[in-house]
C-alpha cells in the first residue's frame, strides 16, 4: 500500500462517518486511516514509509481501523464489515491467509463425537503454534483456552481474533429439543469460518453416529442461504490423533432407511380401540396421531404406540426420535420391544430427510410448525402421559395451537386416543377415549375454546360410557375409578352426575 491509497481510503472513511452523523475534517481522517498500517497518526505514516509499503488491506488491518472507529466514535463495524466497506472504494483486498498456523489445515468446521479427539487436537495445536490461544466452550477447556462465555460464537471479541485461530464449541446436542438452537450455533460456526478464516472444532452428542455428517449438513443447509455456506465451510472431522482431516461425508447420500416390521402380536390396547384405529389408518399415509395414557409415567403410552406401528406398516419405514439428552440414557430403552427395535434418530427433520415416513416422538420437545410441516407427507405418532380424554390429548400434543388455525390442526389429525387402566374387583380393566377425524366430522371451530366441545362431541369411543358399563356390572367401584385418574377431578364430577341422573347412591 502507498500514501496515495491511504489518502483515498481516508476520504472513504470520512464518508462512512458522515453517514453515521459524525463529521470530521481532512486531517482527522488521515489520522484515523493510520490505523491500517498500525500507526498512531498521519505524521507517523509519513515517517515510516517501509511499514506503509508492507501494509495490505486484509482482515487484520481492517480490524485495527474498526477498533479505532469504535473507540473514538462508538461506531460499530466488525473486521469483516470494515474490510467490505473499504473494498468498496476499489482498493485491492489481500488474499486471505491464516495468521495462526499458516501451514496448517484449511479453515472450516470439523466435527467429532470424541472428547479424546478434542483433547488430542488441543495438544497438537499447542505444539504447532507454540502455545497460541484457543477460544472454547466447555468442550475445549484447556490451559491455553479462553472461555467464550455466554456470548459464545456471537461474542464481538471474536471479530479481532487472528485468522487461523482454533475455536472449540460444544458439546453440541443433536436431539429434538436442541435441534433448532444447535442448528443456529452450527450456522454461526460456519459464518465464523467463512468470514474470519478460523478453524472450528465441534464436539457433538448424537444417537446416530453413522449419519452425523449428513445431519450436520442438513442443520446448516436448513438455515437461510445455508446450502452454499455448508458447501463452503463444512470441511471434515477431528481424528482421534487430533488431526483436522478433510472429508466429503457431509455431502454423501443418506443411507437407505432401515425396514421395520413390528409384530401385531404385541396388541395390548382394547380390541374395539384397535378396530377403529385399523379402519381409520388403512387409507392414510400422512397425518398426526396423538396417543396418551392416564398413567403418570414417562413411557405410559408406548404400548399403544407399538400397536399403532403394527397397523401402519403400509406407510413406510419407522423411526423413533430422541426427545432430549438425559443424565440416565438407559431409561430411553424402557419401552416395548417393537419400539426398541426402531432406529433412534435425533430429530423429525433428520428422520424425514433419510426417508422415514413413520416417526414416534414426544410432542413436548417439537414445535408446532415442525409437526405441521412434516405431517403433511409423513405419519407422526406422539405419546404423552397423564391424559384422560381426547381434548386433553390435543392440548398436550399441540403446545402452542394459537399459532396455527385450529381447523388446520384438526384437519391434520388422524386420531386422538388415550387409555385409562382401572383396577377392579376381578382384575384390571382398560377403558378408552377416541376421536377419529373423518369426512363426517368437518371441523368448523372459530375459537380455541370451541375445540374441546368439537373433539368431545365427535368421539367414537368415550370413557364415560365404558366406565358406566363397568360400574353397572359391579366390576369396578367409584373409588377405583378415582384412583385411575391421578390429579384429575373428572371422575368425581362424573360420579356426581351419574348419581344425580339415576337417583342412586354413589358407586
Amino acid at each position: 500500500m502507498d500514501i496515495e491509497q491511504l489518502k483515498l481510503l481516508a476520504a472513504h472513511v470520512r464518508g462512512l462517518l458522515e453517514q453515521r452523523n459524525h463529521t470530521i475534517g481532512h486531517n482527522k481522517s488521515l489520522d484515523l486511516i493510520a490505523a491500517l498500517p498500525g500507526l498512531r497518526n498521519w505524521p507517523e505514516v509519513l515517517a515510516f514509509p517501509p511499514q506503509v509499503a508492507r501494509c495490505e488491506l486484509d482482515q487484520a488491518s481492517a480490524g485495527r481501523l474498526a477498533f479505532r472507529l469504535q473507540k473514538l466514535f462508538n461506531v460499530e463495524y466488525s473486521a469483516q464489515e470494515m474490510l467490505a466497506q473499504l473494498a468498496a472504494s476499489g482498493t485491492p483486498v489481500a488474499a486471505y491467509a491464516p495468521h495462526i498456523w499458516p501451514a496448517g489445515p484449511a479453515a472450516g468446521v470439523y466435527i467429532t463425537t470424541s472428547s479424546k479427539a478434542i483433547e488430542a487436537l488441543l495438544e497438537s495445536y499447542e505444539d504447532a503454534t507454540d502455545g497460541a490461544l484457543v477460544y472454547a466452550e466447555r468442550a475445549g477447556a484447556h490451559r491455553n483456552s479462553i472461555d467464550l462465555g455466554d456470548g459464545g460464537l456471537w461474542s464481538s471479541g471474536l471479530d479481532r481474533v487472528p485468522t487461523g485461530t482454533l475455536i472449540v464449541i460444544g458439546p453440541l446436542e443433536l436431539n429434538q429439543q436442541s435441534w433448532k438452537s444447535s442448528s443456529e450455533r452450527l450456522e454461526m460456526a460456519c459464518l465464523r469460518a467463512a468470514n474470519y478464516g478460523h478453524r472450528i472444532a465441534v464436539l457433538c452428542e448424537t444417537p446416530a453416529h453413522d449419519t452425523l455428517p449428513q445431519d450436520i449438513c442438513l442443520m446448516v443447509s436448513a438455515q437461510q442461504d445455508g446450502h452454499e455456506l455448508a458447501k463452503e465451510t463444512l470441511r471434515g472431522v477431528v481424528t482421534e490423533k487430533g488431526e483436522l482431516e478433510a472429508r466429503s461425508d457431509f455431502f454423501a447420500s443418506w443411507p437407505a432407511p432401515r425396514p421395520s416390521k413390528p409384530s401385531l402380536a404385541h396388541a395390548k390396547a382394547p380390541a374395539n380401540l384397535l378396530s377403529y384405529l385399523s379402519t381409520a389408518l388403512k387409507p392414510r399415509k400422512s397425518g398426526y396421531i396423538a396417543l396418551g395414557s392416564a398413567k403418570i409415567e414417562e413411557f405410559a403410552a408406548m404400548d399403544l404406540a407399538a400397536d399403532v406401528l403394527g397397523l401402519t406398516e403400509h406407510v413406510g419405514p419407522a423411526a423413533r426420535i430422541l426427545p432430549r439428552n438425559r443424565s440416565t440414557p438407559s431409561k430411553d430403552w424402557d419401552v416395548p420391544e417393537a419400539i426398541r427395535a426402531l432406529p433412534y434418530l435425533p430429530s423429525l427433520q433428520s428422520a424425514y430427510a433419510q426417508g422415514y415416513r413413520r416417526m414416534i416422538f414426544n410432542p413436548v420437545y417439537a414445535d408446532d410448525d415442525e409437526i405441521m410441516e412434516i405431517s403433511s407427507d409423513a405419519m407422526l405418532i406422539s405419546t404423552t402421559f397423564g391424559t384422560t380424554d381426547v381434548s386433553e390429548i390435543y392440548w398436550r400434543a399441540m403446545r402452542f395451537p394459537s399459532k396455527i388455525d385450529g381447523n388446520e390442526v384438526i384437519d391434520r389429525v388422524i386420531a386422538l386416543a388415550t387409555t385409562i387402566e382401572i383396577t377392579g374387583r376381578q382384575g384390571n380393566f382398560t377403558v378408552s377415549d377416541l376421536f377419529i377425524k373423518s369426512s363426517d366430522t368437518a371441523s368448523a371451530v372459530q375459537r380455541d375454546e370451541e375445540i374441546d366441545e368439537f373433539l368431545i362431541s365427535n368421539r367414537v369411543i368415550d370413557w364415560e360410557t365404558e366406565v358406566s358399563e363397568l360400574l353397572d356390572m359391579k366390576r369396578i367401584t367409584g373409588a377405583a375409578l378415582c384412583r385411575a385418574f391421578p390429579r384429575n377431578k373428572q371422575p368425581t364430577d362424573f360420579l356426581a352426575k351419574r348419581k344425580q341422573s339415576k337417583g342412586r347412591p354413589s358407586d
